[in-house]
């Protein structure tokens, strides 16, 4: 049985899982149900079919992960997908972080809101 504590944990430590319900399945199964992953000839990994009867299903994992986005917690990591699943850009912003859009209208060469890869080396090397 999903338990709510188990999709918690995986969206909390794995920030690419908010982003894809079937990346946030697999992440569940590997950590809470590895018995089940099997390792084929070709070393693929994958489960049995017999299995899906007793492994949480994406509908399941995708009601909880929406339950939290609904709580305000947890969204995408992508805006792509934070805009398809109908969250509000300013909102997603402030979870992530991020001033909002109107806060951004006027940057600076030396501002960077979106990618924290470019502000952490700015800070890096401007330091």
């Amino acid at each position: 049985m999903l338990k709510k504590s188990m999709v918690e944990t995986i969206l909390r430590n794995i920030p690419e899982s908010r982003n894809s319900d079937i990346t946030l399945m697999i992440e569940i199964w590997e950590k809470y149900y590895p018995n089940y992953i099997k390792k084929g000839s070709s070393g693929e990994r994958g489960v049995w079919l017999k299995d899906l009867y007793t492994l949480p299903r994406e509908d399941s994992v995708k009601r909880l992960r929406a339950q939290f986005n609904h709580d305000g917690k947890y969204f995408p990591t992508d805006w792509k997908i934070a805009k398809g699943r109908g969250i509000k850009e300013d909102v997603w912003r402030k979870e992530l972080g991020y001033p909002a859009k109107a806060d951004t209208a006027n940057p600076t060469k030396d501002d960077s809101y979106m990618d924290p890869q470019r502000a952490f080396k700015n800070q890096l090397f401007n330091d």
